[in-house]
This record gives C-alpha cells, structure tokens and sequence, in this order.
C-alpha cells in the first residue's frame, strides 16, 4: 500500500472513531416524553407556590403579631424545604448530565455571566421607561413594590423576620427551582443531549410566560434572561452554572429589598 493510502485509510479511522465517539457521547430522556411534558408542567407551576407563598405571608404579617409572623414562617420554611427535595430528587433520578464541580474559572465565567444579565436589565429597564413610562414589570412591583409610588412609612411593613426570609427565597430558592426545572428538567426529560436550538428557545419562552406578562418590552426582557440562563447552562451541561448566575443576579434584588426595608424602618 502507498504512503497515501495509508494516510486516506489512517483520517478514515479517525473519523469513524470520531463518529462512534459523538454517537456514544448521545444521550436521550427517560421514560415517556407526553408524560414528561405533563410532570414538567406540574414542577412549574409548584415551583410557584414558595415565592408567592411567602411573598403574602410578608405582606400580612403586618397585621400579625411577632409569635404567628414567626410561626407561619417557619412552616413555610418547612413546606420550601419539601418542594425543593421532591424537585431535586425527581432531577436526579431523570437527569443524564452528571453533577460538575466548580473551578475557578467557571465561577469567573458565570460572574461575568451574571454581570452582563445586569447590564442587559437596566438597558431593558431604560427602554421600558422610554416606551412605556414604567421603570419596573408587573413581576418586580409585586416582589418589590412600585419604586414610583408613595413609600410604606415603618407601620406599614412587614415583620423583620418574614421579609429577610423572602430575600433569601428570592436569592436561593426561586433560582433553584427554577433552574432544575426550566433548564435541567425540560431540557433533559424533553429532549436528547445534542438538541440545542428548540430547547435553548422554547425554554426562554416558557420562563418569560412565567414572569408576568405586561408589556413587549418586559417579554423581551424575560426571554433574553432565560436565554443567558440557558446558555449558562448549555456552556458545560451543569445546571449548577445557571443556578449561579441566577442566584448572583437575583441577590442583588434581595440586597436591595432587606436595604430598604431597614431604610424605611428606622427613618
């Protein structure tokens, strides 16, 4: 044989083995996709119940007194705790991508993540104003109240204890279960390992739809997030990744809502 037939037969090999290697590397969902798409969808709306949940407690723990405040926390704090162990154990019972551990530069990667999500919502907030007159979405006045309106004197807010357990729900909970639910249980119940395009898209939708929907300009807003989130998670098939970015993004609101509740309580 030549030396150019010895060539041709060695990049042949080399590309079956490359081929056999990507076919081996395919990984495809569990159990039934129609019955999946239903168990996705119950998750999602469960996932719902701790930030609504404690969201009302906070607000009408003003007309409660210090014992049934700390009370109906600690159930909630109880019932979270279920939630998050029923959405975790179904994730790792269905999921192919094993769990990565951090390195350092995936924590720089994911912070420069959370970093330009922060430069694309005040970018977004601007033109919401510009267009629409409002600085916030529907979702951010309910989590926060209207920045635009009248400020709550120290009567009319919330026990200290209740409020300082929304902000860590915001900064860790709801990330978590957003984060194995929108991109680790849709995308591996749903779909193969190589699908990148249908799931990176319908996923983002799905996650706007969840965050009120009052105008195009905070849609838009929602979907971009969703899609830096995904590609977050995409980047090394590690949900962990998006939970970070998530959870740095969201930490800023919970700065600012425990911040201000103090601000206003002893002005």
């Amino acid at each position: 044989m030549t030396q150019q037939g010895i060539t041709e037969t060695r990049m042949h090999s080399d590309s079956n083995l490359d081929a056999h290697h990507h076919k081996n590397d395919e990984r495809y969902p569990k159990g039934n996709r129609f019955l999946n798409v239903l168990i996705f969808i119950g998750w999602m709306l469960l996932a719902q119940i701790p930030i609504v949940l404690i969201l009302f407690i906070t607000n009408f723990s003003v007309k409660m007194d210090i014992t049934s405040g700390t009370l109906a926390t600690l159930l909630f704090m109880m019932l979270a705790a279920v939630i998050i162990w029923l959405v975790r154990r179904y994730y790792q019972r269905h999921t192919y991508e094993p769990m990565r551990p951090f390195k350092r530069k995936d924590i720089m990667i994911n912070i420069g993540w959370a970093l330009l999500l922060r430069v694309i919502v005040i970018g977004m907030s601007f033109l919401m104003m510009a267009v629409t007159g409002q600085a916030q979405t529907e979702n951010d006045k309910a989590l926060l109240g209207n920045f635009q309106g009248a400020k709550p004197s120290p009567d009319q807010l919330g026990q200290a204890f209740p409020v300082i357990v929304f902000a860590l729900t915001l900064t860790f909970v709801a990330p978590y279960l957003e984060e194995l639910i929108y991109r680790g249980i849709f995308k591996e119940t749903l779909f193969k390992r190589s699908s990148f395009w249908l799931p990176f898209m319908l996923s983002s939708l799905i996650f706007a739809s969840q965050h009120g929907i009052s105008n195009w300009v905070a849609v838009l807003m929602y979907i971009i997030m969703g899609m830096v989130f995904y590609l977050a998670y995409h980047r090394r098939h590690n949900v962990r990744d998006s939970m970070m970015v998530h959870m740095i993004h969201n930490g800023v609101t919970g700065i600012v809502i425990i911040v201000s509740y103090f601000i206003a309580m002893f002005s």
